[in-house]
């Protein structure tokens, strides 16, 4: 082997050399992030899911509550016969629930913690869209990650990523009904007046 072949041969192992230190440090700023990175990625998914639902939506819509306050609505998907009220619940571990129970459990591991059925609060947004904006076809549910678990069940109106009926989804979209869609103009009208930029009605 001649000189230059050499120095090839050691330029070669030196550049194999560097690569492999820039994937183990790679490596090891994933291994030692992999928590918050798990959790961005878990809410970039399900962000993902819930804006396939409907054919168009306006989220954190701003709704008075007839007490000179105001309901922040979470997301709003309009759908061919209905106008969908959706609050997502970022739970995990086992919830145990019923419709009508005053208070929802929590439990994770070896803790239990109450919360207030979230239900009643999702009626009461829906109460108060009726009463702000008139006879609209509302439908409501809440959205669970599977990082929440119902060992015994749940309502009907409890959505999880797998349970989504295809027909909200916007690929099973039919032609929007011309009530409901008059019904969504209007909440569009209202919410671009009342609202910000980062607050506008999106396309799905």
């Amino acid at each position: 082997m001649d000189v230059n072949q050499a120095m090839n041969h050691v330029d070669l192992q030196s550049e194999i050399v560097a690569f492999a230190i820039i994937a183990i440090a790679l490596l090891l700023i994933l291994y030692l992030n992999r928590g918050p990175l798990f959790v961005r990625y878990h809410e970039w998914s399900i962000q993902r899911c819930l804006n396939k639902i409907g054919v168009e939506q306006i989220r954190n819509l701003a709704c008075p509550d007839g007490l000179e306050g105001h309901y922040s609505i979470d997301r709003l998907a309009l759908t061919h016969d209905a106008i969908l009220v959706i609050a997502y619940k970022p739970y995990v571990g086992n919830i145990y629930c019923a419709e009508r129970i005053a208070e929802w459990t929590q439990v994770i591991g070896q803790k239990s913690f109450k919360f207030e059925n979230p239900l009643f609060e999702l009626e009461n947004q829906i109460t108060a869209l009726t009463l702000a904006f008139g006879s609209i076809t509302l439908r409501g549910y809440l959205f669970f990650s599977h990082s929440a678990v119902f060992p015994k069940g749940h309502p009907e109106s409890v959505l999880q990523p797998d349970s989504i009926p295809p027909h909200f989804m916007r690929d099973h979209q039919q032609v929007v009904k011309e009530e409901v869609q008059a019904a969504w103009d209007h909440l569009k009208w209202h919410h671009s007046g009342a609202g910000s930029d980062d607050e506008a009605s999106v396309k799905t």
